[in-house]
C-alpha cells in the first residue's frame, strides 16, 4: 500500500504553491517529505546552498487512532508530486495525497537541520527586512547587468555571502522573498542558531543556511 499524506485544502494549496516556485528554480529538484507528530515538513534545496522548509499540519482521519499513522520519511520528485496535488481547484475539503515513487535528491537532503534547541536570535518584521533584499538585488543587477562570465559569478558570491538581518547570509533572505515568505509586511519573523546552522524562521517557511565553510552546490548569479 503506497504511502499518503492527508492534508485540508488550504495546506494542501499552499505546498503546490512552495513546490512550484521550487521547480521554477529546477524542474528536476527533490523535496524531502518528513511525518512526525500530526505534522508534515516538506524540505526543499535551493539554489545558493539553501534549504527551504515548510511545515503543515495533517488533517485527522475519522477512523484513525493513535498510534496507527506511520511516520513517512521518502525523498521524492519535487515536479512529481506538485502533479500529485494536479488542479488544486478541484481539492476536496480534505485530501489523501499519495507519495511518489522515491529518487536521489541533492546531498543538501541528506543532512537536515538538527532537531535540538536554537539559540534565539534577532526578532523583527518582514516589512522591516523586504527592502533591504530589495535594495541588494537592484544593487546587484546595477553592477552586474551581464551574468555568466566569472567575474559575475565572484561578484554574486561575495554579494550574497555578505551579512544580512539577523546575522543571516542575504542569500538566505533573497530566497526569503523569492519563497514569498516575507511577503506581508506584519508577518513577525525571527533568526535562530545551533550548531553548524543559521536560520530564519517566518509564517510561511523557513530557510536554513549551512555555517561550516566548503564548496558551494549551485550558484545563481543573477537574482530574479
Amino acid at each position: 500500500m503506497r504511502s499518503s499524506i492527508r492534508l485540508a485544502k488550504d495546506e494542501a494549496l499552499h505546498l503546490a504553491l512552495f513546490l512550484g516556485r521550487v521547480i521554477g528554480w529546477d524542474e528536476r529538484a527533490a523535496a524531502r517529505i518528513v511525518t512526525r507528530g500530526g505534522v508534515v515538513g516538506i524540505y526543499a534545496p535551493l539554489p545558493m546552498d539553501v534549504l527551504a522548509l515548510i511545515v503543515l499540519p495533517l488533517a485527522a482521519s475519522a477512523e484513525a487512532t493513535e498510534g496507527e499513522t506511520p511516520e513517512i520519511d521518502a525523498t521524492v520528485s519535487a515536479g512529481r508530486m506538485r502533479d500529485i496535488i494536479a488542479d488544486v481547484s478541484r481539492l476536496a475539503p480534505v485530501t489523501d495525497l499519495v507519495i511518489p515513487d522515491s529518487v536521489t535528491g541533492s546531498p543538501s537532503l541528506a543532512l537536515l537541520p538538527p532537531q535540538s534547541r536554537w539559540l534565539p536570535g534577532e526578532r523583527g518584521m518582514a516589512g522591516d527586512l523586504a527592502p533591504m533584499v530589495d535594495s541588494a538585488v537592484a544593487a546587484f543587477r546595477a553592477h552586474v547587468p551581464v551574468s555568466g562570465s566569472l567575474h559575475a559569478t565572484l561578484l554574486a558570491e561575495s554579494a550574497w555571502d555578505a551579512p544580512g538581518w539577523g546575522g543571516l547570509p542575504m542569500r538566505a533572505l533573497h530566497a526569503a522573498r523569492l519563497l514569498g515568505f516575507i511577503s506581508h509586511p506584519g508577518a513577525r519573523i525571527e533568526s535562530g542558531t545551533v550548531s553548524g546552522w543559521k536560520r530564519l524562521v517566518t509564517p510561511g517557511g523557513q530557510v536554513f543556511v549551512r555555517t561550516q565553510s566548503g564548496a558551494r552546490l549551485s550558484l545563481v548569479p543573477t537574482p530574479r
